[in-house]
């Protein structure tokens, strides 16, 4: 009663009227079909998340890109027939297909094969070898024990992403790559598995992208609009050059053999025969928006998203983030017809093609490149809104103070300190765009990652029964929105990045960088005073030249963070220009805070 007297009294937005069974039935109808990028199944979710926008009274934009997500046709593996077999002993078949869940027949039909997106592809045998988790070092060690040339690597997931993993395969010489889930990891080991228990069953396998890099592979740096100049395939970065399949624990444990998984990377003295084939032809992916114009500041952007491509039903990953993304729209959207208008001009995204290394983001953020470093104030990220009921928040030093104000008005724990990682939709919009990013969610452990077993049974049984977490994140969305779309709200990261940064260069080491040092400290003295204009423009001083850009202050996503990436890789003439580049931004940056360099 108290949140209806509110919203009828107020033209702003209110939290209290998200409604968590209406969210109950958006999380079912974006998991009526398959939502693999650019399959026809996928025109389904667009369609109801336009509709949704539609219907809140906002304005809806569709933007089609065309990229290169190639569809597997074909999977096979077999075991070879082991030394001393008999004579006449043919290749033993392993079965791909996932098992379903007898409770839920969402498992039967409408999936992505199991498959791994952007590999290789080819026919392959060899020796098989286990290569762990993975790593440059497992496979230094491997190759210590025997040859790896033409091996095929099974590894286990975890520890670091997949695309790193086949890609160290390949480096060292492999022909062939598996990867499989262990129970340890979120299986047997963990807890009850599934239907019984939130855990991985073990018939169930893992989908994932295995290319090392962001974005349409093949319009690198610069929009996939239909009938945009495309790379031909040899000239495609990070997309490894041979076959790799993700198979299920209950086929790993056919190729580990009797003795089961070994304690170190070890042959497994037996051979496979592997093969991948491919449909090439580009798809066309579809985001699908919804703008409320600012009204104060409409050149200013702050920017909510949510990938609405799954490799299969995708409840978790990611209906969560695309139900409160939606619900959002419809709290905001009654506020505008309640007369509410926000300073700031408000965006709501549900991106395609994320699974396949952040595509509809990237392409987005590429077609909107000088808008975005204009006027872009923040990005807020939502993928896997819902997996557990351990609350968190992070956001980049800009977003701290807004993510904790709005977090302690719904009575949640404020964000930590901390600098985005990589694997979602904020990527391009930091490392692009130069704009503040955060994002927070309800998390805990699971077993249905990237399986067919992805569903709303397993919300509605073991996650979230009766949508309360649900019906939080969307209250804290609307919050966060109603907040950042203000012009009052100051997203200011110039003092916090730059102090980061100036204690970062006293962690490294070279004469050559007392230059740098000193303006990074100067910078965060004329940061403290927190005068300067347009301040969530700070990182944008730190963007490397050029539409493809990249923060020269820091690899803050992506596999392998680090400060200065530049000065610490490459060349000594290379580090030289680096250096220059820096010294130079920094003197600049020094010059927009409104001090001048020493």
């Amino acid at each position: 009663m108290l949140a209806l007297l509110l919203s009828l009294q107020a033209p702003t937005p209110v939290s209290g009227d998200v409604s968590a069974e209406r969210m109950r039935g958006t999380l079912a109808a974006l998991c009526a079909s398959s939502r693999l990028a650019g399959s026809e199944e996928s025109k389904a979710g667009a369609a109801y998340a336009a509709g949704v926008f539609a219907e809140a009274g906002l304005e809806v934009r569709r933007q089609v890109y065309e990229v290169h997500l190639p569809r597997q046709t074909r999977a096979f593996l077999a075991l070879l027939p082991e030394a001393g077999s008999q004579p006449g002993a043919v290749p033993l078949p392993l079965v791909l297909e996932e098992t379903t869940n007898p409770k839920d027949p969402l498992t039967e039909d409408g999936l992505a094969p199991p498959m791994h997106g952007l590999t290789g592809t080819g026919r392959v045998q060899g020796l098989l070898v286990f290569a762990g988790r993975g790593t440059s070092s497992e496979f230094e060690a491997l190759a210590e024990k025997v040859p790896l040339d033409g091996t095929i690597a099974l590894i286990r997931y975890g520890g670091l992403y997949r695309g790193m993993k086949v890609r160290n395969a390949a480096l060292a010489g492999c022909a062939g790559a598996l990867i499989y889930t262990d129970p340890e990891d979120d299986g047997s080991g963990r807890g009850e598995i599934l239907p019984h228990g939130p855990w991985r069953a073990p018939g169930t396998i893992q989908r994932g992208s295995v290319r090392v890099g962001n974005g349409d592979p093949l319009s690198p740096g610069w929009a996939a609009l239909p009938g945009a100049r495309r790379l031909p395939m040899a000239q495609a970065d990070g997309v490894p050059p041979i076959p790799s399949l993700p198979v299920s624990w209950e086929n790993a444990t056919k190729l580990l053999g009797p003795a089961g998984r070994p304690g170190n990377p070890s042959p497994l003295e037996r051979s496979v025969v592997m093969e991948v084939e491919q449909d090439s032809t580009p798809v066309r992916i579809e985001n699908v928006l919804a703008v409320i114009p600012g009204s104060r500041e409409p050149d200013s952007w702050v920017v909510f998203g949510a990938h609405r491509d799954a490799w299969g039903r995708g409840a978790i990953d990611n209906g969560t983030g695309t139900t409160v993304l939606l619900e959002t729209a419809r709290i905001l959207g009654a506020a505008t017809r309640r007369g509410w208008k926000p300073e700031r001009t408000l965006i709501l995204g549900t991106w395609d093609g994320e699974e396949w290394g952040l595509v509809g983001s990237t392409e987005w953020v590429e077609q909107h490149l000088g808008p975005l470093r204009d006027g872009g104030v923040a990005y807020i990220n939502l993928d896997v809104a819902v997996s557990g009921p351990s609350f968190s928040a992070w956001g980049s030093p800009g977003l701290q103070a807004a993510i904790t104000r709005a977090c302690e008005s719904e009575g949640l724990p404020a964000p930590k300190a901390s600098f985005p990682g990589g694997g979602s939709d904020h990527v391009p919009f930091l490392e692009k765009a130069g704009m503040e990013v955060g994002g927070f969610g309800f998390h805990g452990g699971h077993g249905t990652y990237h399986s067919a077993w992805d569903t709303p049974w397993v919300v509605e049984t073991h996650i979230d029964p009766d949508f309360r977490l649900h019906a939080r994140a969307a209250r804290l969305a609307v919050e966060l929105a109603r907040e950042l779309s203000s012009t009052s709200c100051r997203v200011d990261g110039a003092w916090a990045w730059s102090v980061a940064a100036r204690d970062a260069l006293e962690s490294m080491e070279g004469d050559d960088l007392d230059r740098l040092r000193d303006l990074m400290n100067h910078l965060a003295a004329s940061a403290e005073a927190g005068k300067a204009p347009h301040p969530h423009r700070f990182l944008r001083l730190f963007l490397g030249s050029g539409p493809r850009g990249k923060l020269l202050l820091r690899r803050s996503a992506g596999y392998g963070s680090s400060w200065f990436p530049d000065l610490i890789t490459g060349s000594p003439s290379e580090r030289a220009a680096a250096l220059e580049i820096l010294e130079a931004r920094a003197g600049a940056a020094v010059a927009a805070l409104g001090a001048s360099p020493r």
